[in-house]
């Protein structure tokens, strides 16, 4: 026992003896408290978090916005409670972290160009999160590690979009202020006019959805009467959109690989969203769904959608995943693609028709006639961006396949004609296209219009979700705060509307 005693004794000297070199060694020079450049840590946020966008969309969003349906829906597999690490975008406060050194050392070194970036960034993670949970930790999140932060606090919806819409503009001022070339921007390259665009766009995204809670007109006029201080896109080759890489696995498309993707037993379209794409005789259908493999097989092509809530599908090879653009190496090794899709943060037609709305209410100035010019740039975008997605070696759909006829606009579904609330549900209907598979979008819009009519389906518990559950983690570790946003909200659950949400 002495030489056991001893033995350890002396190597609590050693130990004391090397803490200083040791701290030293054991000191990783990649985490981001001691980066000194801040363009190394732009990469990994850009790419994460659009993937992160893209996969939540595929398998959680568009099924609640009834656009692709999951075999057991009925037991809200991807809505149950989850610790922070896979759950519904909480990871973007890993990210957020990263953006927060990213403007702490843009503010050391005069860098606006990295800040505004940032700022932009930042704001879409904010706004993904408050719009999937409603109360979120906010400005004690924007410092929480630089300020040692564990509990950040809770704050309300409306002081969130507040908040979001001011670093909005500081960012179009701050961005093209100073000449740095922002090193990492695998978004845009380093082109500060896109950002500026993106940044006005989401500005627009913020105003319209809090709208029936407060008068947007002044804001949204000030941002289409300054087209210098608040740019915006000019078609979808501008809008924010991260284009794939078919280099290496974390490049890739993230459905590329997936198992649940393809012909497999997982996703499918929605027998609603290919409705309404057949009433139209709308040819994005060919981009948005694939043929049912049982008509493959046939030699034919059919296309059948699933009713949502349904339980496990009773025939998946005689319904329609999503579109070949989404599939997976797994199901179609010949014709999926690493890099044919895209994520889309914000685009160009979203934005069109958020103008549209606007000046059909009276937001900003115009009235029909301007909201019906807007409403056709957005249609027609959409139809030019999947038409420009689809590879070469498609035998179908080919590029021209999705493009439609001129009659396709005169169709008394599409003809901005009728009174306003019917041209209104043009604008959301056209709208919810363009949403495909664009993170929580076509929820949040639902959620907001309450168009289309959406209902639970026959095994489901009876009602569609209109928030995201807090992580187990914010209830474990971060508890009083949590309480008190549950106070705000009336109850942690499901059925709880956000504050926008009238």
């Amino acid at each position: 026992m002495k030489k056991i005693s001893i033995i350890i004794l002396l190597s609590g000297f050693i130990i004391t003896g090397c803490t200083n070199k040791l701290e030293e060694i054991n000191v990783n020079p990649n985490q981001p408290d001691k980066v000194s450049n801040a363009g190394l840590l732009l990469p990994n946020v850009i790419r994460s978090s659009a993937r992160s966008n893209l996969t939540n969309s595929y398998n959680r969003f568009a099924i609640a916005a009834d656009q692709l349906a999951e075999d057991f829906q009925s037991n809200f597999s991807n809505w149950v409670r989850a610790d922070a690490a896979s759950y519904s975008y909480w990871n973007f406060y890993d990210y957020i972290r990263d953006l927060n050194t990213v403007i702490d050392l843009a503010d050391k070194q005069s860098l606006n160009n990295y800040k505004g970036v940032a700022l932009v960034l930042r704001s879409w993670m904010f706004q993904c999160l408050t719009d999937t949970y409603g109360p979120i930790p906010f400005r004690e999140a924007d410092n929480a590690s630089l300020q040692n932060i564990t509990q950040p606090k809770f704050e309300k919806q409306e002081d969130v979009y507040a908040g979001l819409l001011q670093d909005l503009h500081e960012a179009n001022t701050l961005l093209g202020s100073s000449s740095e070339n922002v090193v990492g921007d695998i978004l845009y390259n380093g082109n500060i006019t896109r950002w500026k665009q993106f940044a006005s766009g989401l500005m627009l995204r913020l105003l319209l959805r809090e709208s029936d809670r407060v008068d947007p007109s002044a804001a949204m006029q000030e941002i289409v009467s300054q087209p210098d201080l608040y740019p915006l896109f000019t078609s979808n080759e501008d809008q924010a959109a991260l284009q794939y890489i078919a280099d290496r696995p974390e490049n890739e498309m993230p459905l590329y690989r997936s198992q649940s993707s393809g012909y497999g037993t997982g996703t499918r379209i929605t027998q609603t969203f290919l409705n309404e794409l057949e009433g139209l005789n709308d040819p994005r259908m060919y981009a948005f769904a694939s043929p049912t493999s049982a008509s493959l097989t046939a030699g034919t092509r059919v296309y059948k959608g699933e009713v949502n809530g349904t339980g496990a599908f009773n025939d998946p090879p005689n319904s329609s995943p999503a579109g070949m653009l989404w599939t997976s190496i797994f199901f179609s090794p010949d014709l999926a693609s690493p890099n044919a899709a895209q994520s889309v943060i914000l685009s160009y037609s979203e934005v069109q028709f958020t103008l549209a709305e606007a000046a059909e209410k009276g937001f900003i100035a115009g009235g029909s006639a301007k909201a019906e010019e807007y409403y056709l740039n957005g249609i027609k975008d959409q139809f030019k961006y999947y038409a420009s997605r689809i590879p070469s070696n498609y035998t179908f759909p080919k590029s021209s396949d999705i493009i439609p006829p001129s009659s396709y606009y005169d169709q008394p579904e599409v003809a901005y004609t009728g009174t306003q609330q019917e041209k209104l549900h043009k604008i959301w209907l056209q709208k919810r296209f363009a949403l495909f598979l664009c993170g929580a979008e076509a929820w949040s819009e639902w959620r907001r219009t309450n168009f289309p009519d959406i209902q639970p389906g026959p095994q489901s518990p009876g009602y569609v979700p209109l928030r995201c559950l807090y992580p187990a983690d914010e209830m474990r570790i971060n508890t009083q705060n949590y309480n008190e946003a549950v106070s705000w909200l009336g109850a942690d659950d499901m059925t709880q509307h956000v504050w926008w949400d009238k």
